[in-house]
């Protein structure tokens, strides 16, 4: 199994692109329209969330010293976020929010824990 830490850099980076994907691809579809199916589309949705959850559970399964609050609580929040997202439009709830807060939470808690234990 590959190490934890690459685990960790790639939640980090499919919680950034979650990040990118609401905030900046919205943005730029408005300049460049050919971006507006991009920003529009579900299915990048269901790939990148899975994705970043299934990232971050290796990291809590295969790492001991990820089995910590300091990093469980904020991952932990992330994810349900994230993964809570997915039925926020259905539900009647704007989607962003929770994507980006909860993008930002997983993204810390791996970043924290590269630095903290590299």
């Amino acid at each position: 199994m590959p190490n934890p830490k690459t685990y960790d850099r790639a939640a980090t980076a499919l919680s950034l692109a979650c990040i990118v994907h609401c905030l900046a691809l919205p943005i730029a579809a408005v300049s460049l329209p050919f971006l507006a199916a991009a920003a529009e589309a579900e299915w990048i949705h269901w790939l990148l969330t899975p994705l970043a959850i299934a990232a971050s559970l290796t990291v809590i399964v295969s790492a001991e010293n990820a089995r910590v609050p300091s990093f469980l609580a904020p991952a932990s929040i992330g994810m349900l976020l994230i993964g809570g997202s997915l039925f926020a439009e259905p539900l009647g709830f704007e989607e962003t929010p929770p994507t980006v807060i909860g993008g930002l939470c997983l993204a810390v808690a791996h970043l924290y824990r590269l630095v903290k234990h590299t």
